[in-house]
C-alpha cells in the first residue's frame, strides 16, 4: 500500500546510518560474505512488499553471520512487522549489543511496549531512543510518545509533544495526522481541519486523512465537503476499513 513507502524509506534509512560491530573471528570470510548477500536480497523483497522473503533471507543471514548487527535489526522489523513481538524485541536487543547508536531499536521496543498497552515502559524506551543527539529522526519516537500519551488519557502532554514533533520537521505527515485526531476529540475543529489539510498537501494519496477531514467538515456542518472528502476515500482505497465507514456517511448525506 501506497502509505507504507514512507514507512520502507525510514526503515532502509535507519539502516544506512545503523553502526555495526566488527565480524567475529569465528565466523569465516566465505559465511560473512554470503551473509551479506542474503541481507541485500533481504533488503530487495522488503522494498517489494515481500515480507516472507525477506525473513527467510534475513533468517538465513543470521544463521550464516550471527555477529551481524544489521541483519538482527532487519529480522526484528521483519517480526514487527509480522506482530511477532517476543522475537521482534529479541532481535532488537541483540542488534543493540556492542553498538553505540541504539535509538532505533529503542523506537520499536517502545513501539512494542505500546501495542501491548506497556505505556510507561514505552514512553521510557521512546525517551531513551530521544536521548541520543544524532539521532536523525527524532520526529519519530516524539509522535510515537505522544499517541501513549493519548492512551494514557493525557492530552495536554500529547499535544506538547506533536507539537515538538512537528518543530523538529515540518513535513512529517504522522506528527500532523495524529495532531489532527487529537484535536478533534478536543473539540478543536478549526485546528484539526488545518492539520488533515497539512496531511493531504504533504500526502495527497493518503486516504485516513480524507476520512478525518470528511469528520471534520461534519462537525464544521459543511456536508458538500464532507461528502467529497468521503468520496475521495473510496476512490483512492476502495478495499480500505475507512472506506468501508466512508461509504456509510456518503449513503446518509444528501
Amino acid at each position: 500500500m501506497r502509505r507504507t513507502q514512507g514507512f520502507f524509506r525510514h526503515f532502509f534509512l535507519v539502516l544506512t546510518l545503523f553502526l555495526f560491530s566488527g565480524c567475529a573471528s569465528s565466523v569465516s570470510p566465505r559465511n560473512h560474505h554470503l551473509a551479506l548477500e542474503h541481507y541485500m536480497s533481504g533488503l530487495r523483497n522488503l522494498g517489494i512488499g515481500k515480507l516472507q522473503d525477506a525473513y527467510w533471507d534475513f533468517e538465513y543471514a543470521a544463521h550464516l553471520d550471527p555477529t551481524m548487527k544489521k541483519v538482527h535489526y532487519a529480522l526484528g522489523h521483519v517480526y514487527y512487522r509480522m506482530h511477532d513481538f517476543q522475537d521482534a524485541k529479541k532481535e532488537f536487543r541483540l542488534s543493540m549489543q556492542g553498538v553505540v547508536r541504539v535509538a532505533a531499536a529503542y523506537n520499536y521496543l517502545g513501539l512494542i511496549a505500546y501495542k501491548q498497552r506497556q505505556y510507561h515502559r514505552a514512553i521510557r524506551y521512546f525517551q531513551k531512543a530521544l536521548s541520543d543527539p544524532l539521532y536523525k529522526t527524532p520526529e519519530h519516537p516524539l509522535v510515537n510518545m505522544g499517541r501513549t500519551y493519548i492512551a494514557l488519557n493525557k492530552p495536554e502532554k500529547a499535544r506538547e509533544t506533536f507539537s515538538l514533533a512537528i518543530l523538529r520537521n515540518s513535513n512529517d505527515v504522522a506528527a500532523h495526522f495524529w495532531q489532527g485526531k487529537l484535536l478533534m476529540t478536543t473539540g478543536d475543529y478549526k485546528g484539526a481541519l488545518e492539520e488533515f489539510s497539512e496531511v493531504i498537501r504533504l500526502a495527497p494519496r493518503f486516504p485516513r486523512s480524507y476520512y478525518e477531514l470528511g469528520r471534520v467538515y461534519l462537525k464544521l456542518e459543511n456536508q458538500n465537503k464532507a461528502l467529497l472528502a468521503f468520496k475521495e476515500v473510496v476512490r483512492l482505497d476502495p478495499d480500505s476499513p475507512e472506506s468501508v465507514k466512508a461509504r456509510q456517511y456518503i449513503k446518509k448525506l444528501p
